[in-house]
């Protein structure tokens, strides 16, 4: 719906669909984070509501952006024959934007990935927690074994990414 030229309604869909996705991803994780924390308390709830809303603005204005870059011959040709927009989106438009689209949600995902350590140090769970909580008490061997496992799990992560995006780039 934030691509101008899918949009179902450039009047009232468009700029309110653009309006969330540049509210989501203007303010930064850590914020997100500091807020949902104020409010819902400590916990893996903040933290994965923080990365969900910077990470669907952040995703949803790359999107729209490759929906808006493609090739609108087929997507006319379909129309003109009757298509709905499902039926457009699905064979008009998908098959255009497939590649970009894992290219830019495996890239979505690295960040969030990356950035739930920062969110978790803020008091939003998991490693970060884990770790701001052993910095603080200076116990440098665990803190050392966890950024060593962030390690490790970002490598795993690399890993996992090369081979979806190999993947679909041999589906092409």
């Amino acid at each position: 719906f934030a691509a101008y030229n899918m949009t179902p309604s450039r009047r009232l869909v468009y700029p309110v669909a653009r309006t969330f996705s540049m509210s989501c991803r203007a303010v930064h994780e850590t914020i997100w984070t500091i807020l949902f924390v104020s409010i819902l308390g400590f916990g893996m709830l903040p933290g994965v509501l923080a990365l969900t809303l910077f990470s669907v603005g952040f995703a949803a204005k790359l999107f729209a952006e490759e929906i808006e870059a493609i090739d609108m011959g087929p997507v006319e040709a379909m129309r003109a024959t009757g298509a709905n927009l499902f039926q457009v989106m699905v064979f008009g438009v998908f098959p255009q934007v497939r590649v970009a689209f894992t290219g830019i949600a495996i890239y979505t995902w690295d960040v969030a990935f990356r950035a739930a350590t920062v969110v978790g140090f803020f008091g939003a769970g998991g490693m970060g927690w884990y770790l701001k909580r052993n910095v603080m008490q200076i116990e440098t061997e665990r803190v050392a074994a966890i950024i060593l496992s962030i390690i490790v799990l970002v490598l795993i992560s690399e890993i996992l990414s090369a081979w979806a995006r190999n993947a679909v780039m041999k589906m092409k």
